[in-house]
């Protein structure tokens, strides 16, 4: 650890983590030990990130100062696990809205320290008017604790939250201020009326600053609050324990995002070095960690929560290209004898296997370095590919026999992605063989119903939408993307 006048608090932090022997903490004390803290007036509170001389902590002393002990301890492990969370990054472009990331990684980190650190070492950071910092999972949502997931949801939860707001009228009876209007209730003097207590015919004109009796004082027709004063805790449970308000509600952080960039707590800082590099120096400090015995069964049940396994993609598309796309045909022939030796009886010979491959070349998935990735994944030397590639239209046709060919070819097209055309191409064209479509996945919706063979789809970072009728015969694979 390279430290430069470090924060006391910071220092305790690391001190009781390093001498527990109850709750796994040696761990994250010794993961601390492998990261440069700065002590910096740029960021109001902390954040961290990875640069080439390793990884790195910044924080605001004036912020540390102004809460406890144990909230220091749980931002301390907050910006561990952002570091160890190894799920897509926050500002990958195209993907992700970077602010809607941050707070989907925010919820889930948060949830999980609550669920495995120990109470008696952590506790919420508060606001200096008690509303906790920290994001959760809102009760609403029933899905897995997985980043993906939390995100679409929010994602979906944010459309709707923006549909309702833009559709939401003012209260006609408050012009929208949420305060009851001088004079209303009847018909009083109109000097009367300015002090908000004119009489009329049918009553007592009561005004002033009253909250507005047809919206409740929020200013909206339907009289609900769009600010969300509601606030939950990780899954609908409160985070003390307790019956009263004290965190966030989607409605309230839908609507500061513009201005915090979906940051509460810390700040999302970015790095400056490759994905892959980030993840390689990451995972060295903790190779070493588990090697020295620090990764007890608590801690590995953690890790396993933040750091998203890779799957053998390799191996599945090998396996279905193979049981899916390939089929080897065999052919009788008096040139090579039956494998027993039997006299008499002919051997086979196998006969190189000819597919389609359909690749989508929109300017989506050209940008992401994908075509050899995927094209790496179906090629071998002993098959003849009809290659079709295609945005909105059939942009190139060419039959590759060697392997040669595929490594000189030219990309075409780049535009948008309508991959129709090129199925129907091959419908009408290459029907008797069997296909494999190398996409993105952000294509239209495809009728694959007239297509005799069979169809393997390969995507990157979602599924490829198909009408119901074109499931029959089809397999698909959706990769992890790369950053």
């Amino acid at each position: 650890m390279i430290v430069k006048n470090i924060h006391e608090k910071l220092l305790n932090t690391l001190q009781e983590m390093l001498i527990d022997t109850v709750y796994g903490l040696p761990y994250y004390g010794e993961f601390n030990l492998n990261i440069t803290f700065h002590e910096t007036e740029s960021i109001p509170t902390c954040g961290v990130n990875v640069t080439t001389k390793g990884m790195n902590f910044y924080y605001s002393p004036k912020f540390l100062e102004n809460i406890s002990q144990k909230e220091v301890n749980f931002i301390t492990i907050h910006e561990d696990f952002h570091l160890l969370f190894n799920h897509p990054r926050r500002t990958t472009a195209g993907r992700y809205d970077h602010k809607l990331a941050n707070i989907a990684q925010d919820m889930i980190i948060n949830h999980i320290i609550w669920d495995d650190i120990s109470h008696e070492f952590v506790e919420i950071p508060k606001n200096p008017d008690g509303k906790n910092m920290a994001l959760f999972v809102p009760k609403e949502y029933k899905g897995k604790l997985i980043f993906e997931e939390l995100y679409a949801w929010l994602r979906e939860e944010k459309e709707k939250w923006e549909k309702n707001k833009k559709e939401q009228q003012e209260c006609k009876s408050c012009n929208g201020t949420g305060k009851k209007q001088p004079g209303d209730g009847g018909q009083g003097d109109k000097e009367e009326q300015k002090d908000g207590g004119g009489k009329g015919e049918s009553g007592e004109g009561e005004g002033g600053e009253e909250e507005c009796p047809d919206c409740n004082g929020t200013g909206n027709k339907d009289g609900k609050d769009s600010t969300g004063k509601d606030g939950y805790g990780p899954y609908g449970q409160n985070p003390k324990g307790e019956g009263d308000i004290d965190t966030w509600s989607k409605e309230q952080i839908f609507q500061d995002m513009e201005k915090n960039e979906g940051q509460y707590m810390d700040v999302h800082m970015d790095d400056n070095v490759p994905e892959e590099m980030r993840e390689a120096m990451v995972r060295e400090v903790t190779d070493r960690l588990e090697a020295r015995g620090f990764s007890s069964d608590n801690v590995t049940a953690t890790l396993n929560k933040l750091q998203k396994k890779r799957k053998d993609y390799l191996k599945e598309i090998k396996r279905s290209v193979s049981n899916v796309i390939f089929g080897t045909r065999k052919m009788k022939t008096i040139v090579k004898p039956h494998r027993r030796g039997i006299s008499g009886l002919k051997g086979h010979r196998k006969v190189k296997t000819k597919i389609n491959v359909i690749l989508d070349t929109s300017g989506s998935m050209g940008g992401q370095g994908t075509f050899e990735r995927v094209l790496s994944f179906v090629y071998q030397n002993d098959i003849e590919i009809n290659f079709i590639q295609g945005d909105t239209q059939v942009k190139w046709v060419e039959n590759f026999k060697k392997k040669r060919g595929l490594e000189t070819m030219k990309i075409h097209g780049l535009g948008g992605t309508i991959l129709q055309p090129s199925v129907d191409y091959v419908v009408e064209n290459y029907n008797e063989f069997n296909t494999v479509v190398l996409t993105d996945g952000y294509t239209d919706t495809l009728d694959l119903s007239r297509i005799n063979g069979k169809v393997l789809m390969i995507s990157v970072g979602v599924e490829v939408p198909l009408h119901n009728k074109s499931k029959k015969g089809t397999k698909q694979i959706v990769l992890e993307e790369t950053h």
